[in-house]
């Protein structure tokens, strides 16, 4: 097992009634991705004001559930110099992220501003590649493994 890995499942949002569940309040993000390679990604992010670098390897299942992960925090002027200088290798994505409480599980929802308007997706972070949760019905199909709804595959259409 790796010390720093991340086990996420990803899946389309069918409406809205994600919102009755949220928890908290809404983050609006922006992320740009320094390199976008199948094997390994760096991404910075803003996450409300605070900037974090990111660097994401590729998945080590054959689901796309596991991978490792290293988030790193950095100064915000360094990531805005680094998002808004031209260094992204695509565009810079903007969204708002919710916390949605269902049963003992946490799920992120983002919803899309650019370069998707209107795309939604949940996220939910687990311990182990095969634990189980609650479904609510608002979680449509997983989508985990289709690179098409990767954030890096998204930044190349910002």
């Amino acid at each position: 097992m790796l010390p720093n890995r991340e086990i996420e499942r990803k899946f389309l949002v069918l409406d809205e009634t994600w919102r009755a569940q949220v928890v908290g309040e809404p983050v609006v993000m922006r992320a740009g991705y320094v390199s976008r390679r199948k094997e390994a990604s760096i991404r910075v992010r803003f996450e409300g004001e605070a900037a974090v670098l990111t660097l994401k390897g590729q998945a080590i299942d054959a689901e796309g559930r596991e991978r490792p992960e290293f988030n790193i925090p950095i100064p915000a002027d360094q990531g805005a110099a680094i998002l808004y200088s031209g260094m992204v290798d695509g565009g810079v994505i903007r969204k708002t992220r919710y916390t949605v409480q269902v049963g003992a599980s946490l799920f992120e929802v983002d919803e899309f501003e650019h370069p998707r308007p209107g795309l939604v997706l949940a996220e939910i972070e687990l311990p182990t590649a095969d634990a189980d949760f609650e479904r609510p019905d608002w979680l449509g199909e997983e989508i985990t493994a289709d690179s098409r709804y990767s954030n890096a595959v998204i930044a190349g259409e910002a």
